[in-house]
This record gives structure tokens, C-alpha cells and sequence, in this order.
């Protein structure tokens, strides 16, 4: 957890210090001072303490330390139900920011959890034991949601009571040791380049622009929605760079972080025939009417199974041409956005002809050498 001014108080193994919370991309402090440290069986814990001045918080400290040094330092059972619990989870959530859109997923997932419950009759939420985290994610399988979909929950479940516990909500946290398989991720549709050229000269207007942007720049379509004329750089009088900065939730990118990618020479063509002019670049796209479209082309191409086709597939593409022509990872990573390969991984797809023309490109360089 991250501490504002943080400090540790002479004559004990407490640090005290503000909370951080974050909030429509600003930076929160919390009222009340909190306090970090390690209890007897050397698990690291923080509580809220009521002080609001340090002077008070030092006081508490010393306190704390003393409880530990005696061995009474133990949270008292408590009778918090799992509705208040998941409930309070969520304010936190929201407290700190969270995009609508994880909200919303979260707030699905908390629902799910709360009608195991119900059913099983676990009204107290420190009646759930890692025997019912197990059964819950039978229930979930049963009820025939994804493999990721039942991950998602069963991580969120987690998640809740250790954060539970953490607050002092929840006098142990049982769930610690409840390991489960990997779900894999469903293989997802990814267009050929020449898919995605036969899409582009089949679309109107600023489609055209923007197919080119997701297909050959990775855009997402909430990025190509707010992109602005001022995020385009020019160098030598020509398009060089794409400034990305928004397209997320509250003003910001998906991932809270900025990044720039290179302009393909395919996107720039589009750029050049667009009327250049201040505000957003593609004013007359949107998302709804662009994937209604997406897909009436993806037929009118005589593409098999036009319907498994949506506005992420050519994010996809552009993840496939970044690592079928030999991008260095962490540098497709940052064009994504994306702070991990797990991601890059998932998007990856290497079609018959690329792996046919690489084999002929190996064979090509190597050398025979004569024996001696």
C-alpha cells in the first residue's frame, strides 16, 4: 500500500503515513493516518488508526507496538455479512478511481459471489472457507460461464476477502493457499494485412482513416474516437508520430499512460486526405455504427465467417505484423499500450503465408559449408 509521508516512529517496527487513493486521475490523501507493519506471524499488515495529526499517529503506534510485544495484537471476530462486505469493497473501488467499465465488471462478478452465497446459505462473511471458494468455482462452471470468466470471478473473490482481512474486517484470511488451473484465453480472429487492405478500399470517408489507425498503428476504437489534430506530429514537414492520450475513461488512455507510435506509411496516406483543421481527427466516427459496419464489409469481402470479426481484430493484426517482422517486444509492447507480454501473446498470430515466407527467408541465408 502507498504512504504520503511516510515515517517510521523511534522505538518501534511501525511506519505511519497518509493513504494515497487515486480519483478521476488525481491524487487523494487520506483524512486519517495508517499505519504499516508486521504481526506475530510476520504477515505485513497496515490498519487505518483514528488519528488525523501525526502526533496522535505516533501515540497510536506505540500503542500497536505494545500490543505486539504482549501478543494481544488480534483482530476480534466479526459479523460483517458478505452483502456489507462486497459492498464496502465496491465504494473502495470507486474511491479510487476505477474506470465505469471495471466497475461494471466488478459489479457483475460481486453479484455472482453473493448468490453462491445465498444459496449455501453463508450470510457471515467469515463462515466462507477455501472449501467454498472451490465449490464456487464449481457453481460458476456449471453454470457454464467461460474459463476466463469464471478466473475473473474467482481472483475478484479473493481479492475481496484479503482486502477484507487487510482492513481489519476480517480476523484471517483463509483463502491464501486455494490455487487453480490457468484458464486459457479463446483463440481470437485476426485479419491478414491484405484482409485489412481490402477492408479499408471497400470503406467511406473517414472509415478508411480509421480502420488504417487500428489496423496499422493498434489503435483501440475509443483512442481513434478522441484523437485530436494536436496529437499528430509532423517532422520535416511529414507525419512522424501519433501522441496518444486519451480514449479510456475520464480524459485518459485505458492503461493511465501515455504513449506515441510511429506513422505507418499507409496511415499517412489516409491522413493526407483528410481536410487538417483543429478539434478531433475523425469527428463522424463512432463506435456503434463503425462495428455495424465492420461487419456488413467483412460480407461484402466474402470473408469466412464474417461475424467472428470485430473493431479488436485489427488491433490484433497490428500486434501479428509487429511480431511477424521482427519488432522487438518491448517496443510493440509500448506501441499497445500494454505493460506485460501476456497480452502481446494473446494478440500474436502467425498466418501460413508469413511462416511460409520466413522458412524461404531462413533457407535463403543459410550457408553450406564443405567438410574437411
Amino acid at each position: 500500500m502507498k504512504l504520503e509521508n511516510r515515517e517510521r516512529v523511534d522505538g518501534t517496527e511501525i511506519t505511519i503515513g497518509r493513504r494515497i487513493y487515486r480519483s478521476n486521475g488525481k491524487k487523494i490523501l487520506s483524512r486519517k493516518y495508517h499505519a504499516e507493519y508486521r504481526d506475530a506471524n510476520g504477515i505485513q499488515q497496515c490498519r487505518s488508526m483514528s488519528a488525523t495529526s501525526v502526533m496522535q499517529a505516533r501515540r497510536q503506534a506505540l500503542e500497536i507496538q505494545q500490543q505486539l510485544e504482549k501478543g494481544v495484537e488480534e483482530v476480534k471476530p466479526s459479523n460483517i455479512t458478505v452483502e456489507e462486505l462486497t459492498a464496502k469493497y465496491l465504494e473502495i473501488v470507486e474511491a479510487k478511481g476505477a474506470a465505469p467499465k471495471t466497475v461494471w465488471k466488478y459489479c457483475v462478478d460481486i453479484e455472482k459471489l453473493q448468490k453462491f452465497c445465498k444459496k449455501k446459505k453463508i450470510h457471515i462473511a467469515r463462515q466462507f472457507t477455501e472449501n467454498d471458494l472451490y465449490l464456487y468455482r464449481q457453481y460458476l462452471v456449471k453454470k457454464d460461464y467461460s474459463p476466463k470468466t469464471v478466473q475473473g470471478a474467482i481472483v475478484l473473490a479473493k481479492q475481496v476477502f484479503k482486502w477484507a482481512w487487510r482492513q481489519k474486517l476480517l480476523a484471517n484470511y483463509y483463502l491464501e493457499a486455494a490455487s487453480f488451473p490457468k484458464a486459457k484465453a479463446k483463440p481470437q480472429p485476426c485479419f491478414t494485412s491484405e484482409q485489412v487492405d481490402m477492408i479499408i478500399a471497400k470503406a467511406v470517408g473517414q472509415e478508411k482513416c480509421a480502420f488504417a489507425l487500428m489496423g496499422y498503428a493498434g489503435l483501440r476504437i475509443g483512442e481513434v474516437e478522441q484523437l485530436c489534430w494536436d496529437d499528430i506530429k509532423l517532422k520535416d514537414g511529414k507525419f512522424a508520430m501519433i501522441h496518444i492520450r486519451r480514449g479510456g475513461s475520464n480524459g485518459m488512455t485505458k492503461d493511465r499512460d501515455e504513449r506515441f507510435v510511429p506513422i505507418h506509411p499507409k496511415v499517412a496516406e489516409h491522413l493526407e486526405k483528410l481536410k487538417q483543421a483543429k478539434g478531433l481527427l475523425l469527428p463522424e466516427i463512432n463506435e456503434r455504427k463503425l462495428l455495424g459496419r465492420i461487419k456488413q464489409l467483412c460480407r461484402e469481402c466474402e470473408f469466412e465467417n464474417p461475424k467472428q470479426y470485430k473493431l479488436h481484430t485489427f488491433r490484433h493484426h497490428f500486434a501479428s505484423i509487429c511480431a511477424n517482422h521482427g519488432v522487438a517486444h518491448r517496443k510493440a509492447l509500448a506501441w499497445l499500450g500494454h505493460s506485460n507480454s501476456e497480452m502481446l501473446d494473446l494478440y500474436y498470430h502467425l498466418h501460413d503465408d508469413d511462416s511460409l515466407q520466413t522458412m524461404a527467408e531462413l533457407a535463403g541465408t543459410v550457408k553450406t559449408s564443405k567438410v574437411k
